[in-house]
């Protein structure tokens, strides 16, 4: 129904910064530069006269994995994750979207002090570990708008989870949104049965020393069970969805869920060929209600009809029919 994430949208208050680090460090090109309209200020709850820059970033032009940074001027703005240091509003376990995964390339700490000298904090890793066929080493740092960013080497990912090894010094697309769940059932259900992905590379419980590596990274306490479930579009090897489930240790949703206007993660936004099927089949399968399909202009100028729709964990997706 839909296609893997085109983009997704960063809020952030100091746009010269984050384009210094993801454009000018991590390497990703400037695909456009523009002010967003009155129409999809209005889609996103925006007041009419707000001012927000839109600029559009991918990695040598690829379609999906962008990343959308939006300034956000609003100094009192809420961030939709803060779960890292002192005073932080929300817990490593709370629900909702956890990191941006980037493939780098190897060592993997070469990149990390990249990005570190960069001004991005570490936070956790690195650490190794296999999931079924895949070997993977990742470290968590922290990016603009609070956003952690999860770098990763895979040592060994098939061609349809990684498209293509970044240059030294440099950061791919966004690969993979990793989202803290609530209920794996019911997640499986918006993402399957609701928006027709494919869940069949990874859905698993972990176990032994992969499952305490996992947990050292997203700062869960050693022993807690986790389970990963892997949503993808099988034509893109970008723009796929991690859900990460702790059990028992899962808590409550974000004190600031996903939406336009926050500091971090805004939305993720998709392609649709039909608006009015996905409406249908989210509504039949109880996974919605009243969705409405609005008409825009998008930064490229050019029209569109969108829907959006809130996930079971928070996640607020831009079904984009262009």
């Amino acid at each position: 129904m839909i296609s893997g994430i085109e983009s997704v949208t960063l809020g952030v208050s100091d746009l010269p910064a984050a384009l210094r680090l993801l454009h000018e460090v991590c390497g990703l090109r400037i695909e456009s530069d523009t002010r967003a309209s009155v129409s999809l200020l209005s889609v996103w709850g925006l007041a009419p006269y707000a001012d927000v820059r839109l600029v559009e970033l991918s990695c040598d032009g690829y379609a999906f994995g962008r990343l959308r940074l939006a300034e956000v001027a609003d100094p009192a703005a809420r961030v939709t994750r803060a779960d890292f240091g002192p005073g932080a509003a929300d817990g490593p376990t709370d629900v909702g979207p956890k990191a941006l995964d980037l493939y780098v390339a190897p060592p993997l700490d070469a990149a990390v002090r990249v990005l570190e000298s960069a001004g991005c904090a570490v936070r956790a890793g690195p650490v190794r570990f296999v999931v079924r066929d895949s070997a993977t080493e990742e470290a968590l740092l922290g990016g603009p708008g609070q956003t952690p960013l999860l770098l990763m080497v895979g040592h060994r990912h098939p061609p349809r989870a990684q498209r293509a090894v970044p240059p030294a010094g440099r950061t791919s697309e966004v690969a993979t949104v990793s989202v803290v769940v609530a209920n794996l059932d019911s997640t499986r259900r918006f993402y399957v049965d609701g928006l027709g992905l494919r869940a069949d590379d990874i859905d698993d419980e972990l176990t032994g020393d992969e499952r305490d590596r996992v947990c050292e990274l997203f700062g869960v306490p050693a022993g807690s069970r986790v389970s990963l479930v892997l949503f993808r579009d099988p034509e893109q090897p970008s723009g796929k969805v991690l859900g990460v489930h702790f059990h028992e240790r899962t808590t409550r949703e974000l004190a600031n869920p996903m939406r336009p206007g926050n500091i971090g993660v805004n939305l993720f936004s998709t392609r649709c060929a039909q608006l009015e099927n996905l409406r249908d089949r989210l509504q039949a399968a109880g996974l919605a209600g009243h969705l409405p399909i609005l008409h825009v202009a998008l930064g490229d100028g050019m029209p569109a009809r969108v829907m959006l729709t809130r996930g079971p964990n928070g996640e607020l997706f831009e079904f984009i029919e262009r």
